[in-house]
This record gives structure tokens, C-alpha cells and sequence, in this order.
């Protein structure tokens, strides 16, 4: 007899959402400026990397939820929705003003399409259509269930849950491990207890699909999203460092495949919890595939393996 799984209803996360308020004002970025000047060349490109993944993702995402909170099959859906759309604005507006902070980055930079900041992240040029062609489908439908459920598959368990949910795990590690960095700690783990809320609604939601007959787009959906999603983690588009030392190289590697082996962990429970284990085997079987196929791009584009499967064939990581 498989465990029952209780996850929070929709009124459950509102109610979550009124006790967990924050504002971008109160975290006060300047405090970082000086910290951030010390920083190290390398320190400073690993970390605006990482907030511009995230910076993009949030834009898009933003411009994206309203199809889902219009056709919501049920008000308490929406009235969630609705607060979800509150939280998705507010990190885009802290992540634009501590880049435009203590990091530096020139406004036009930041918001223009094609910039040296936006290619750091491949999060618009991969993943960003998908979004935005699923989302639009749930317009076209007129919020037909199956098409509406596919949306949330995309939006909530794999741009927040594993994509988004992954690198900000790693961003928030990594951050600690630097220190002095006050503002963004803050920040970060304010936009994480967001997130969890995110996370924990689109599960729910998939689960009651699940339930009501929608299992079939629901898994296709996620399954189809597995190549999409890796080649956003590994962004073969973007020449990764690949450091010449053996111990350098061992630890880029190691912080890489960590991230990515959370992204894994987070889509394999994710299909647990939302009643969709069966497909955990073909789920992996996708994932290895992909990185196999983003790799072997990667190798053709810049004539040099990837620092992972690099540091694999050195025997610096496990085979």
C-alpha cells in the first residue's frame, strides 16, 4: 500500500502567504557594495551568473502567470495565483536593484534583449519559449484542464521546481561560502520561502489532475520538458571555465554536477509526490540522455569537452 502523501490546499498556501511577507526595500542592497568590490574576478562572474539565471527567469515568468490565474479551475486557485503574481514581481525587483547596485551592471544592459548579461543565462533562449508557447495555449484553449495542466507542469514543477529551485540551492551555498554578502543572503532565502510556496502549490495541483483523469499530459508534458531543462542547466551555448589545475577543475566540476544531481533528486520526488512515479525509470533514462547529447554539442561547438565529463575522464569525479 503506497504511503498517503498530504499536501497543502490552495487556501492552505494563501494563508502561508499573508504570514510571509517581506519587502525589497528592508533588505537594503547597498550594504553589500563594498564586499562585492573585494571580490575576486572569478567569484564575481560565478555569482552574476547565477543572478542572471535567476533575474531572467523571473521576468519571464512574470509576463507569463496571468494565463494560468484566468482560467484557474477554482477560485481558491486563483486567489493563490493571484499572490503567486505579487512574489514573482517582487524578485524581480530585488534582483534588478542588487545587480543595478552592488553589482554594477549597467541599466541598458539589464534590460535589453541580446546583451553580454542576458547570454551569461540560457534559461531565455531555451526554456523561455516553451513557457511562453504552453501559457499561450491555455489562452487559445480557453483554459481547457489538460492544456492548463501542462502549463503548471512547465511553470511550477520545472521552471520553479528544478530549474529555479536547483540553482538557487547552489546560488544560496555558494553565497555563505563567500561571505559578507548580508544583503543577498537575506534576499535569497526571502525569495527560496517564495518559491517552496510556488513549488508546493504546482504539486498540488499536478497531484489533483493526477487524480481527475489528466495523468497522460501531465507526465508527457513533464517528460517532454527533461531535454529542455538540461540544456538549460548546462547552457552549451555559454564556453563554461574549465581550470587547468586537477584540483581546480575537480571542485568547478563537483559544484556543477552537485547542482545538477539536485535538479535530479527535485524531478524524480517531484513525479513521486504528484502520483506519477511510474515514470520515474524513463524520467532518468531522458536525463542521461540529454546530458550525454548537450555534452557532445558542447565538445562540437567549442572543440573542448565540458569541464564534467572533462574531469570524469581524469578520473576526478565518479564515471
Amino acid at each position: 500500500m503506497k504511503p498517503s502523501v498530504n499536501l497543502p490546499r490552495p487556501r492552505d498556501l494563501y494563508d502561508r502567504w499573508e504570514t510571509q511577507q517581506w519587502a525589497v526595500s528592508q533588505v537594503r542592497v547597498d550594504r553589500d557594495a563594498g564586499r562585492w568590490a573585494e571580490l575576486k574576478p572569478f567569484t564575481r562572474r560565478e555569482l552574476l551568473t547565477a543572478l542572471a539565471d535567476l533575474e531572467i527567469g523571473e521576468v519571464c515568468v512574470t509576463q507569463t502567470l496571468s494565463a494560468l490565474v484566468d482560467h484557474s479551475p477554482t477560485e481558491d486557485d486563483r486567489i493563490y495565483l493571484c499572490t503567486q503574481m505579487a512574489d514573482e514581481g517582487r524578485h524581480v525587483q530585488f534582483f534588478k536593484d542588487y545587480l543595478l547596485g552592488p553589482v554594477g551592471v549597467d541599466r541598458a544592459e539589464l534590460e535589453t534583449a541580446g546583451s553580454e548579461l542576458s547570454r551569461l543565462s540560457a534559461y531565455g533562449a531555451v526554456f523561455e519559449p516553451v513557457l511562453r508557447q504552453a501559457t499561450g495555449r491555455v489562452r487559445d484553449s480557453g483554459g481547457e484542464p489538460a492544456v492548463w495542466y501542462a502549463g503548471v507542469v512547465l511553470y511550477h514543477l520545472v521552471t520553479e521546481g528544478v530549474i529555479a529551485g536547483a540553482g538557487l540551492k547552489t546560488l544560496r551555498s555558494f553565497v555563505r561560502t563567500v561571505g559578507g554578502l548580508q544583503a543577498l543572503e537575506e534576499g535569497l532565502a526571502n525569495v527560496a520561502r517564495d518559491e517552496t510556496r510556488h513549488l508546493t502549490y504546482g504539486q498540488t495541483a499536478c497531484r489533483t489532475g493526477v487524480g481527475a483523469g489528466f495523468a497522460d499530459p501531465i507526465g508527457e508534458t513533464y517528460l517532454g520538458a527533461l531535454d529542455k531543462t538540461v540544456e538549460v542547466l548546462v547552457n552549451p551555448g555559454q564556453k563554461a571555465v574549465s581550470p587547468a589545475l586537477r584540483p581546480a577543475l575537480a571542485h568547478r566540476a563537483g559544484q556543477l554536477t552537485q547542482q545538477w544531481d539536485s535538479a535530479r533528486l527535485r524531478m524524480t520526488r517531484q513525479l513521486e509526490l504528484i502520483g506519477l512515479a511510474e515514470l520515474r525509470t524513463e524520467a532518468e533514462r531522458r536525463w542521461e540522455k540529454a546530458f550525454t547529447e548537450t555534452f557532445a554539442r558542447y565538445e562540437e561547438r567549442w572543440g573542448a569537452p565540458h569541464p564534467v565529463p572533462r574531469a570524469t575522464a581524469l578520473g576526478l569525479l565518479p564515471a
